[in-house]
């Protein structure tokens, strides 16, 4: 049972398990760290802190920056990783949802379905952002066939998923570059990938024109749909972690909204942000400002 207090535990204990009867969701944010260039986990701590959620970090890697610039320093953290759930499990973390981001390794896959069975609540959310690949290529750790059979069994456990259109080619077994634009296949591939297991799909980074955005399939309710906006002239890394964490702090917020609203809410952040990035005049690299537009994510109480 959460939120058992015995007479022998230690105070700081205690009080911690006392904590699991207030409202807060928590949720784990397995991401790699970058120290410079806005993507993974120094997006998702934020945008999931400021839409009222208790982010519970998972670095799995340190970068100096983010792969878009030369010569950057990284250091793997899957051997702690281990460790990591292992003590959460001793003091109690128990989560309601574990959001996942690039993973580096076949363990790394392991792990984060570990993570939700050790410290998962029954009702522990799963969101996958199977990060493989972008733009018709794919990312060369995808030449492991074994790594994307494990990515494909993570998303076929998961409750979201998040592929943009390279990933959802990868998932369904064809090459990176066999996909098409259009509404009628993109909704075909989304129906297929809930046949595989996953219980509601996103697809980012659709073209439509001038427009660019995502569709998406709920396997629950049947229900789909297609969001578009204007195609902002840039390209800024951690667009898609932007996307997906604001969708997830929608859905595990607490306004428990539907999926294509959380959807809608996602893609007008990315964009106003992306708006306000441009009017800054900021470097590309260094991705998106978002800061001074969180405010719009915090829910009304």
């Amino acid at each position: 049972m959460y939120g058992y207090v015995r007479r022998d535990m230690p105070y700081a204990l205690i009080i911690h398990q006392i904590g699991w009867f207030t409202m807060q969701k928590k949720v784990a944010a397995f991401h790699d760290i970058s120290g410079f260039g806005r993507c993974a986990l120094t997006i998702a701590l934020p945008v999931l802190s400021a839409c009222g959620l208790y982010c519970c970090p998972v670095p799995s890697a340190v970068l100096s920056g983010h792969t878009a610039y030369p010569n950057v320093t990284f250091r793997d953290l899957t051997d702690d990783i281990d460790d990591f759930i292992r003590s959460w499990n001793e003091i109690g973390v128990r989560l309601d949802g574990v959001y996942s981001g690039y993973l580096g390794s076949e363990r790394q896959v392991r792990q984060v379905r570990a993570l939700r069975e050790t410290c998962g609540r029954p009702e522990c959310m799963l969101i996958v952002d199977p990060v493989m690949g972008d733009n018709g290529k794919a990312y060369s750790i995808v030449s492991n066939e074994s790594y994307i059979t494990a990515v494909r069994s993570l998303c076929a456990g998961a409750d979201i998923i998040t592929p943009n259109q390279t990933e959802c080619a990868l998932l369904l077994g064809r090459a990176p570059t066999q996909y098409t634009d259009s509404r009628e296949s993109a909704l075909d591939d989304m129906k297929r990938l809930v046949d595989k297991g996953a219980k509601r799909v996103v697809v980012t980074g659709m073209s439509e024109g001038e427009q660019l955005g995502a569709g998406f399939y709920d396997g629950v309710t049947g229900e789909s749909g297609f969001i578009f906006h204007r195609r902002v002239p840039a390209y800024f890394p951690g667009t898609g972690d932007l996307f997906t964490s604001v969708l997830t702090g929608a859905l595990l917020g607490r306004e428990c909204c539907t999926l294509a609203s959380a959807v809608e809410k996602a893609a007008n952040f990315v964009m106003e942000c992306a708006d306000y990035t441009m009017r800054q005049g900021t470097p590309n690299l260094e991705g998106v400002q978002f800061e001074k537009l969180l405010g719009r994510l915090i829910p009304e109480e």
